[in-house]
């Protein structure tokens, strides 16, 4: 089931869309008892957990894509950069070929800005765009263990990790946005229910602010901080180096939008706030693996168009077409959290304890 499917059916809309929802609720009832069974065998200890030696952060969701996992880990992974911590980032690499593990290094690769294909979108913008150290595995703990092989690691930023739960974390930080309420998968965008609230450290809201502090009111309030995506600038390449362009270059430009994201309508918005006239939107599935095809289609689309904008995950999957010189553009986001520095402290009391 692709991306916009996914969301006409979890909000009924249609005909077609209310008739895949009652189709789905069966299997919701299905996947209800199996994730309850899988919680239930984790918490007697009957279900294997495994140890790093080093201190580990998870950075999850209840619900399928659009809180900003991936940007908070970032966002982390930076900020205890600059406070002179060693941070390697643990992913399990969704959308890649390849089934083994896979170490990134940081910046561009031999060969070249995408290369290293079976490691995932995410993992290669985190690496390839943002220099941050990569594994990438579905059994994180082994890619753990490689990684500490190859370099000193303080810290190991679990991404979208709180369903993998047979790696033991030192601290679970829950992001909840803008689904607050809904039915489980697959009919609806909920990976576990709400009940799962519970088994977090540390909670960041980044939408449906009001609905959330309503579940969490009995929360410590150093326990919930509050986030958001905000757009930062452009980036493109030119030479081997990325080159950054100010948002204003979006003012009254006619632009064809190019993403394979689970929810696009941020990333729109983003481009309305600084003033773009989008022409059109061509939406792909998330992860999605662009083909001469979709580089025909959205050659044809921007003739009409001053810029092509699309997210950094993609533009790493689209350098290697032959698009029209600074014309391919993509939009960078930042996760800017409240009190952040709080935040971070409480990351850095994990490490701090873990090494004593």
């Amino acid at each position: 089931m692709n991306d916009s499917l996914a969301q006409r059916v979890w909000r009924r809309k249609g005909v077609f869309g209310r008739l895949f929802w009652m189709l789905a609720v069966p299997l919701s009832f299905f996947y209800f008892v199996g994730i309850q069974v899988r919680n239930l065998l984790y918490a007697l200890g009957w279900l294997p957990v495994k140890s790093l030696p080093r201190a580990v952060v998870s950075v999850g969701n209840l619900t399928v894509g659009g809180t900003g996992k991936t940007p908070t880990t970032l966002w982390l992974a930076q900020e205890l950069g600059r406070r002179g911590y060693r941070v390697a980032i643990l992913s399990r690499g969704y959308g890649r070929a390849g089934e083994g593990s896979t170490l990134l290094e940081p910046g561009l690769s031999e060969e070249g800005v995408v290369g290293q294909e079976d490691a995932g979108d995410e993992a290669i913008m985190l690496a390839r765009i943002f220099g941050q150290r990569v594994g990438v595995g579905k059994k994180r703990y082994e890619v753990g263990n490689r990684l500490l092989g190859n370099m000193e690691v303080d810290l190991f930023l679990l991404d979208d990790g709180f369903q993998h739960r047979c790696l033991r974390r030192d601290l679970d930080l829950l992001l909840l946005g803008l689904d607050w309420n809904g039915w489980l998968l697959p009919a609806g965008p909920f990976r576990e229910p709400k009940s799962a609230l519970r088994r977090a450290d540390i909670y960041l809201i980044t939408g449906a602010r009001e609905k959330w502090e309503s579940f969490l009111a009995r929360c410590p309030g150093q326990a919930v901080f509050f986030g958001s995506l905000q757009a930062k600038c452009l980036s493109t390449m030119e030479g081997n180096e990325w080159k950054v362009q100010p948002l204003a270059l979006l003012g009254r430009r006619k632009i064809v939008t190019v993403c394979g994201v689970a929810n696009p309508a941020l990333f729109y918005h983003m481009i309305h706030d600084w003033e773009g006239e989008i022409v059109d939107a061509i939406e792909f599935p998330d992860h999605h693996r662009y083909s001469v095809r979709d580089w025909q289609r959205i050659n044809r689309a921007a003739r009409a168009a001053d810029l092509i904008v699309t997210t950094e995950k993609d533009i790493l999957k689209l350098l290697c077409f032959p698009f029209e010189r600074e014309k391919l553009l993509a939009l960078r986001v930042e996760m800017i959290v409240e009190n952040g520095s709080s935040l971070v402290r409480a990351v850095e009391d994990v490490i701090q304890k873990r090494q004593r």
